[in-house]
């Protein structure tokens, strides 16, 4: 068996060499290797990786994608593989050369407007909703008994603006808010975001349009109709130019009920009337003179406090509505999800390493595992020489084929085997149509028995990278969670680990704005209550500079001039919230993915329980029949604060009821019981445990380079004889064996010491990071808990003060109506009376519109504090819409008192309040 040759029949083929086989099959595959292929490639290996390592119900994906949804504003509508050149700077592209000539060209740059349908679509949805009846004045309420302060008509009974489903309410009142459970493996699944985009939205009818809007809307439509992905951008619309008409003041109508002030019937301060010995005022006066002190606004037009012309088609969301929108438009959130797609691109790389890894070509460069090609892969080239040249007259042809598969081993081994091909046609010889052939089988096995051998260091990058992976899924989860805190409260500045950044988020990297649903709609509810300020102010004034001439008044220009002080003080107070309101709503518009002159409103739904409480103050202040005895259950009507249970352990439970706040029997338990549940749960303190044994390991890492080099190599060929043409007639006589040996003494290692020496430093870096994390958890896990209780108790604080700034304005306001003192025609002493009357009444004003914005003030404050809790304490469900329904379930359960009512709070609730 020696001595047998393996021969095959020639055949034409064989004749001519292997050139026209692997010429056949580089050609054929080349129009299967196009940029899709290698796209597509690339998704399937990377989402193959990023499910693998998200497997955990803790951190779990079910869908993951970093194409854009395509109703995004970046949704791309051309080829992403071959995309049309955008408009490039006319001044770059004349001062630099022009290498490429692209064949398409965009004359304005793309973007999606997907979004602007969405947004077309809830409006159209607003229009078909029963209209929302106004307020009834009080004149056409009549005069209520005492006790039975009226309530402004609600909503219809459309569904709240947080149209969800809702949860059957249990019987013994709201559900609190539990932290201390994670998703378990086999829940339902999360709500898509194909299914909220169905979810009806806010029945709200928005101004009626105008003919101007009625044309934009049509060409807007056409233009859509077009080219449903392309919109102009903002510097390159015509309609941009459009002449707008000014946008008008807020309107604040002085007197709402058109009460002439010349009124000789009018009631006056301190002045007898006809038919009263007493000089006290009547009934009837008094009801008047209260009417036009606490004088009716109308509900705030959301349109024109953002600055839009009176009538201007515009759009309004509310919280599940801009929710979606950010899911959408989101850039960061995009850039996260690409974030992740990058690290997985890393663990494919070093997984294909380990993977057989085919060549084959024409003398190929690129080689598998970085080993190199057989020995016989000389170049092709054809080498002409005259005559008298150096060596005489040359005309060759020479062609080499290379083919085979390489394979790296856990041990550090490397193993490749291949076919090598050589065809020689010599043009000037005896036989120049007589090519000369040589063929080889190499197999080589390649073996570091020291340096760079052992599983702990060829595995070590696939480790790292397969790990880093799995700390970006874990990351990506943590960012979810802080994805919807930011967007319904705003970020706030943490520190832990690496660190939050100033856009509230753990991960850097996000220039958009962080303002948040709630703030938004707060600062628009403020400007209501600086309406209601200023129209108060100069109700007083218009009555004061009518009644200074009256004799019996004891007015003097001082209190004019008091009054007016106050009305230029609460009218710049007005211009500076509005201003604030503004530019907040364009920040959240930022936030949002949107430009910021996308004529967008938010809905005002999630103030509207301390509207109608506002509202019932005033109703009750108008009443001559009121009772002190009716603000307890008045001002008892605003939202309740929602609990949180931490392990069984109520957050707020120690405080309620209480009226000193000093009875804290239990706080440590709680605050212990926080920090145990997030040093449990928390998603970026197991990535920074997992890091700190990345560190431990990269000590053994290093230390492998500090030793010696020794490698083994062998090779073995199988050839064809020199005498044959045939290139795949191998003689087993024809082989080769070589073994090759590398040994190298450990001298020069200055630079391995170096990294051996940091690592061991980078370790106890690490050691120390985690302790810090650990320690600064702690830390913000305590303070969000007392954070959360102090606001709890100046929630409570709030209302009460707010009851006792009623009553305070009510008693001066019944000094003033109530019979003069005797004065013996003393003028000094009347107007003494008068001036302290008017500080009383302008003081207790001002303090009663500071408690109701300070109530607007600590309910934000402590829903950034319930938020804040959620997001650091790590339990927080990690898809968003989940997360969404925990975070306010109240508001998801809808109106539970019927038709005609405002009051989202259970039933159970609601009705123990109900005298």
């Amino acid at each position: 068996m020696a001595d047998k040759t393996f021969r095959t029949p020639r055949t034409p083929l064989m004749r001519y060499g292997a050139l026209p086989a692997v010429l056949a099959a580089a050609l054929g595959t080349q129009p299967g290797c196009t940029r899709e292929f290698f796209r597509e490639w690339a998704n399937q290996d990377v989402s193959e990786a990023v499910f693998e390592k998200s497997r955990d119900p803790r951190w779990r994906l079910d869908t993951f994608s970093i194409e854009p949804p395509s109703l995004s504003r970046f949704a791309d509508p051309y080829d992403q593989d071959f995309p049309p050149a955008p408009p490039d700077d006319p001044a770059a592209e004349a001062l630099s050369p022009v290498p490429q000539a692209p064949d398409n060209r965009l004359l304005i740059p793309a973007e999606g407007t997907g979004y602007l349908e969405l947004l077309e679509k809830w409006s159209q949805e607003r229009e078909a909703l029963p209209k929302r009846p106004k307020p009834a004045t009080p004149a056409a309420r009549g005069d209520q008994g005492p006790g039975t302060p009226t309530t402004p008509p609600g909503p219809t009974d459309a569904p709240s603006p947080f149209s969800a489903p809702a949860p059957a309410t249990p019987p013994d009142g709201p559900t609190t808010l539990r932290l201390d459970r994670p998703r378990r493996e086999g829940e339902a699944a999360p709500v898509l975001l194909a299914d909220a985009r169905k979810a009806p939205s806010n029945k709200e009818i928005p101004p009626p349009r105008t003919a101007e809007s009625f044309r934009r809307a049509k060409l807007a439509s056409a233009a859509a109709a077009s080219d449903p992905g392309v919109r102009r951008s903002s510097y390159q619309d015509s309609t941009q130019d459009r002449p707008l008409s000014p946008a008008p003041a807020i309107p604040l109508d002085p007197n709402p009920q058109e009460k002439d002030m010349a009124d000789p019937n009018l009631p006056r301060p301190n002045q007898m009337v006809p038919g009263r010995g007493d000089g006290a005022f009547t009934e009837a006066q008094a009801a008047e003179l209260s009417g036009i002190l606490v004088p009716s606004i109308p509900e705030l037009d959301e349109a024109i406090a953002a600055g839009l012309p009176s009538g201007y088609k515009h759009y309004k969301v509310n919280m599940q509505q801009a929710f979606t929108l950010a899911l959408i438009n989101s850039r960061f959130y995009q850039t996260q999800l690409e974030t992740l797609y990058t690290s997985a691109l890393s663990v494919t790389l070093q997984r294909f390493s380990f993977q057989p890894q085919f060549y084959a070509g024409l003398s190929p460069t690129t080689s598998p595992l970085g080993a190199g090609f057989p020995a016989l892969n000389p170049a092709n080239v054809f080498n002409y020489q005259t005559r008298y040249s150096p060596g005489g007259q040359v005309s060759t042809w020479q062609i080499s084929e290379v083919a085979g598969v390489g394979k790296l081993l856990s041990s550090g081994g490397r193993v490749l085997m291949g076919f090598a091909n050589q065809i020689v046609f010599n043009f000037v010889g005896s036989k120049p149509f007589q090519p000369n052939v040589s063929s080889s089988l190499p197999l080589t096995f390649f073996q570091p028995l020291l340096r760079g051998g052992g599983r702990a260091v060829t595995l070590e990058n696939l480790t790292l990278a397969e790990r880093s992976l799995l700390y970006q899924v874990r990351a990506f989860a943590k960012f979810r969670q802080e994805f919807i805190v930011s967007l319904l409260i705003g970020g706030t500045v943490q520190q832990l680990g690496a660190g939050f950044n100033l856009a509230g988020f753990s991960t850097a990297g996000n220039s958009d704005s962080t303002i948040g649903f709630i703030p938004v709609v707060l600062d628009a509810a403020q400007l209501e209550i600086d309406k209601r300020n200023v129209a108060y102010f100069e109700q007083l004034v218009n009555l004061y500079t009518q009644l200074i001439d009256g004799e019996a008044s004891g007015l003097t220009q001082l209190q004019v001039d008091q009054a007016r002080s106050q009305l230029v003080g609460a009218r710049s107070r007005l211009v500076s919230d509005l201003l604030n309101y503004r530019n907040g709503l364009d920040n959240f518009k930022t936030q949002l993915g949107m430009p910021t002159d996308t004529p967008m409103t938010v809905d005002l739904g999630l103030y509207q329980p301390f509207r109608d409480v506002f509202n019932r103050i005033d109703d009750w202040q108008r009443n001559p029949k009121r009772d002190l005895k009716d603000l307890p259950s008045i001002v008892g009507k605003v939202p309740e604060l929602e609990d949180v249970v931490i392990d069984g352990r109520s957050v707020l439970n120690i405080y309620k009821g209480s009226q000193t706040y000093s009875e804290e029997e239990g706080l440590e338990d709680i605050l212990q019981a926080g920090v145990r549940t997030a040093m449990e749960y928390r998603l970026d303190l197991m990535n920074n445990r997992a890091q700190l044994y990345d560190a431990w390991r990269q000590i053994r890492f290093q230390a492998n380079s500090l030793k010696g080099i020794l490698n083994v190599g062998v090779t073995n060929q199988l050839l064809t004889p020199p005498t044959t043409t045939n290139p795949f007639g191998f003689d087993s006589q024809s082989s080769q064996l070589s073994l090759v040996l590398n040994a190298e003494l450990p001298l020069i290692r200055l630079s391995e010491r170096n990294n051996f020496r940091q690592a061991i430093i980078n370790y106890q870096r690490q050691r120390r990071a985690l302790q810090n994390a650990e320690d600064s958890l702690k830390l913000f896990l305590r303070q969000d808990i007392r954070g959360m209780q102090v606001a709890y108790i100046n929630y409570a604080i709030a209302k009460q003060q707010l009851e006792l700034n009623i009553r305070l304005k009510d008693q001066a306001f019944e000094q003033i109506v109530a019979p003069p003192q005797a004065t013996t025609g003393n003028s000094l002493a009347q107007s003494a009376n008068a001036a302290t009357q008017t500080s009383n009444l302008i003081g207790f004003q001002n303090g009663l519109i500071n408690s109701e914005t300070a109530l607007l003030t600590t309910w934000q404050n402590f829903q950034l504090a319930r938020l804040t809790l959620y997001r650091d304490i790590g339990t927080l469900p990690y898809d968003e819409w989940e997360a969404f329904s925990e975070l306010f379930p109240a508001e998801y359960r809808g109106p539970s008192l019927g038709p005609g009512t405002s009051d989202t709070r259970p039933a159970a609730a609601a009705a123990a309040e109900t005298p």
